[in-house]
């Protein structure tokens, strides 16, 4: 989807050289996405203290992905 934004062109010189991006465009779909991801992480640790969690389900779980990891990468 295009769309038309007006960024002060200092800002957005800033944002090209400090995220390396080629252009333009990709420095600004870089910010967002980094935004978008941040903002996610934060409703994620709001949840902090307020999720039970089955520490007997969090420990079989783990042995059965460790096992399933080793058997996919051809381990031993």
């Amino acid at each position: 989807m295009r769309s038309t934004v007006t960024v002060e062109e200092p800002l957005v010189a800033e944002l090209v050289a400090l995220t390396g991006a080629r252009s333009k465009t990709a420095a600004v779909k870089r910010a967002l996405e980094e935004q978008i991801r941040l903002a996610k992480l934060r409703r994620l640790s709001d949840l902090l203290g307020h999720v039970e969690v089955d520490e007997a389900a969090l420990t079989s779980g783990d042995a059965a992905d460790l096992a399933r990891s080793t058997s996919l990468r051809g381990e031993p």
